[in-house]
Formats: structure tokens, sequence, C-alpha cells
């Protein structure tokens, strides 16, 4: 997996595009409904303003100069150099450190939320509870992790995903298997939210997709949770 991200850093972007824009939008525009949701749920934690945030698998900063002004402090890690060389430069605010993809180079408790952006589905599956178990260890008491995943019961996601090199590797996981994996790790309150229902970019539209969040169908899906003890 490092390989493979370190060698296409610089043609990321493009790469994605090439299909996301089969729906007819770029990929601004699903970094654009991400940063939403990440809006909402940081929201649910407290003052943004006060958050202490880390963003895992966070390569090439895509979203980070938006959601550092939410919030008091981003950090950004990665196992991919190349792509944090290229994060660092565009966002000068924002903390990064590299990583080994197995123990996040961090105290417990610093974090008042954890998240991962279609991240998961690069984890090997035998995998999956150790890194949500890192979300969790490093994330205080109160605080949330939380996962944004492309949702394998969505026809076109899994064309797009089938056709971009760099998803090669893609274990999708169904937001029912997210959530079990979060209470296997220990996690509460363990809730999901579905998006990107239509590729629309109008406030009647988007309110349309929160309506429909429920109905497990959208492109992707948010899944959340606390940790209480």
């Amino acid at each position: 997996m490092t390989n493979i991200f370190d060698s296409n850093t610089e043609h990321y972007q493009a790469e994605i595009e090439k299909y996301t824009g089969i729906v007819g939008k770029n990929h601004d525009f699903f970094v654009q409904d991400k940063i939403r949701l990440l809006r909402d749920s940081f929201s649910e934690i407290g003052n943004l303003e006060t958050l202490k945030v880390l963003d895992i698998g966070c390569g090439i900063g895509l979203g980070h100069s938006q959601i550092s002004e939410m919030v008091n402090e981003l950090h950004g890690v990665d196992i991919s150099a190349e792509s944090l060389k290229l994060a660092k430069e565009r966002n000068p605010n924002v903390i990064y450190d590299t990583y080994d993809g197995n123990v996040l180079p961090f105290q417990n408790n610093t974090f008042d939320c954890v998240y991962a952006i279609c991240v998961m589905h690069h984890v090997p599956k035998l995998q999956w509870n150790k890194f949500v178990q890192e979300m969790l260890r490093v994330v205080r008491v109160g605080g949330k992790i939380l996962i944004i995943e492309h949702n394998p019961l969505n026809p076109a996601t899994l064309y797009i995903v089938k056709n971009i090199e760099l998803d090669r590797d893609a274990n999708l996981l169904t937001a029912w298997k997210s959530k079990k994996i979060f209470r296997n790790a220990g996690a509460d309150r363990t809730k999901v939210r579905y998006t990107l229902f239509m590729p629309f970019d109008h406030a009647f539209f988007r309110k349309i997709d929160r309506l429909f969040s429920w109905i497990p169908f959208g492109a992707q899906y948010i899944a959340s949770a606390r940790k209480l003890e």
C-alpha cells in the first residue's frame, strides 16, 4: 500500500477525477460533502474552536485548509511520506506525522475526535479491529471516532472503486460491518448516516440527501461512535 500511494502522489486527484466525472462532478464536490459531514459530527462533541482532531490516512491533505479553520488543532498522519510532503506544502498550519500503519504516534486520550476518510478499505481485514482500537486509544473519554467509507451497496460506487488503480486492494465494508467493528473495539453509541444520493451541489438537494440519510444506498456513509470509558 505504501508504494502505491508514494508512486501516485502527484496524480492522485487526476486519477479520481477520471471516474467521479461519470456523475458530472469533480472531486472537490465530494471533498466538500465530507467537510460538511465532519462539521456536523464535530459540533456534536462541543465547541469546534476548542477541538483537537486527528485525520488518519490523510494523504495529501485534501480539505485540510478548511477543516483546520474549523477546529483548534488539526493533526494528520499517513504511511506515505511523499503524500505528507505535499500536504505540508499545502497546509503549513496542520501538524503532520508519518506512522507505520499499526501504532499511532500519540499518547492515550490525546484527541477530541479521530477520523479516517476512505482508509479502512485499504486496511487488511484482519487488522480492522486493531485499527479501530488505536483510534479509541488516542481519543479522549467522551470523544468521538468516525470513518467515512464507500458503500458497497451502491452500484456507482462499485464501478468507480473497481476502475481506480489506487483502490485495487480495496476491501469494502458495509455500514453494519463498521458498526460491529466499533462495538467489538469497545466503542459506544454507534450510528450511521448515508450520503451522496444525488450529485447536485445545491441546498435543496442537500436537504433531500439528509432526509434519505437512513436509507442504506447512498454512495458513501459516515459511521461514528463514542469512547465512554
